[in-house]
């Protein structure tokens, strides 16, 4: 069945970013790979997926493409008096006694999405599919439409209800120069190469300020075992 997104919730941690959100627009990108590579290094299976953009188990698809992401909030999820947020996702994107987010219109912030702001680069944008990733789905995604793999997760990560833009544009590596010192330092200098690790990319679509707005942690309500309530 297909749920209506009504408005979208970016979780930030510093406020800063938020005002830099609702006044400018400004977006912070990271390539799907990035992600992929966060697990891995540091155990994070909250940002972090191993599979991101993994088919037939081995093959990476799109992992310099930048994507961004978002809680969706349904049309089921909006009562007369406030709307509807997983705790599960707050509690995992959010410290327990700090941390913002900002609330979007979804139709306002689609039609604010134009390819100039992206160096004119085509960007897909729809809501990620959770469910089964085994052999025969990933062959038969291989096989049909490859890129759609940035649109699919495992159920684990189904109450993050994400959101994602995935734009077509593939994203330099950059070279590590710490991570190079160090391994320098344990290998010696004939170390064979250099470390590199993925970079980001910022983009500014104009201001949200007529369509977002800033809530804090401290401004959601309890409202049962799964959810907690923002009142209007």
């Amino acid at each position: 069945m297909e749920r209506n997104i009504k408005f979208l919730v970016k979780f930030i941690e510093e406020e800063d970013y938020v005002d830099s959100l609702i006044n400018h627009g400004e977006l912070f990108l990271r390539p799907l790979g990035h992600f992929a590579k966060l697990e891995k290094d540091s155990s994070d299976e909250v940002r972090g997926d191993e599979r991101e953009g993994l088919l037939l188990n081995s093959i990476r698809i799109g992992s310099n493409h930048p994507i961004y992401c978002m809680y969706s909030i349904f049309e089921s999820d909006v009562l007369p008096d406030g709307l509807l947020i997983k705790k599960r996702a707050v509690e995992n994107f959010l410290s327990k006694e700090t941390g913002y987010f900002v609330v979007i219109d979804y139709n306002n912030f689609i039609s604010s999405l134009k390819a100039k702001d992206f160096d004119g680069y085509a960007i897909n944008a729809d809501i990620v599919k959770y469910g089964s990733i085994d052999w025969e789905f990933q062959k038969e995604l291989f096989l049909s439409n490859r890129q759609l793999v940035a649109f699919v997760k495992r159920s684990d990560y189904s109450y993050q209800q994400e959101f994602r833009l995935v734009v077509q544009k593939s994203l330099p590596m950059i070279k590590d120069v710490q991570m190079t010192k160090k391994y320098k330092k344990i290998h010696g200098d004939n170390f064979p190469h250099e470390i590199h690790n993925y970079s980001s990319y910022i983009v500014k679509i104009g201001s949200l300020q007529s369509f977002a707005k800033k809530y804090s942690i401290n401004d959601l309500q309890d409202y049962d075992e799964k959810y907690f309530l923002l009142k209007n």
